[in-house]
């Protein structure tokens, strides 16, 4: 299949990609609730959903990803059909700084915390899906209520950035209770 045919511009790929990350998102806070307000299950239910949808819109499209392969074609594929918008600040071989603004998303909870550590989530499993080896560094977050965040998305993660999910787990930690 064509990358042209998956532009933001599909309305049954919009609206087919929309529908899942809302239910992604819908299950991950049932199971939030359900769990006493498990911070880790909205980040197991948010990898998870990013890997599915790595699986089924990326993963045949090129055997040899580099990061800005992989960045323009997320954009392309899933953010733009989303209705997200990505940045890139700055962007070389190893790693790529961004500003994004989820608008999939923006509207379905007054929890904006828990729409900054879903998406956190689903980009980190996007990225580990195509760079086993990297690792997702959330910046900034929200900017005057808006669910906009700063990304670095880097493909060699050093043993500091390992860390980098308990730390975003713990900053999340005020999620507990909806």
């Amino acid at each position: 299949m064509d990358v042209a045919d998956h532009t933001g511009t599909n309305p049954p790929l919009s609206e087919e990609l929309r529908a899942r990350i809302e239910t992604a998102f819908h299950v991950a806070v049932e199971k939030l609730c359900m769990d006493f307000g498990s911070a880790e299950t909205v980040m197991q239910t948010g990898e998870a959903f990013g890997r599915g949808v790595f699986s089924d819109l990326l993963r045949d499209k090129t055997e040899d990803w580099t990061l800005d392969t992989w960045i323009a074609m997320t954009t392309q594929l899933i953010f733009n059909p989303l209705g997200d918008s990505c940045t890139i600040a700055d962007l070389d071989e190893t790693q790529a700084r961004t500003i994004m603004t989820h608008g999939a998303l923006q509207h379905k909870t007054e929890e904006q915390e828990l729409v900054s550590l879903f998406t956190y989530s689903f980009l980190r499993g996007l990225l580990l899906s195509a760079f086993p080896n990297g690792e997702l560094l959330l910046g900034s977050t929200m900017s005057q209520g808006a669910p906009v965040n700063e990304y670095t998305f880097k493909i060699s993660a050093s043993f500091k950035d390992r860390t980098e999910r308990q730390r975003v787990k713990n900053l999340f930690t005020t999620t507990k209770r909806l």
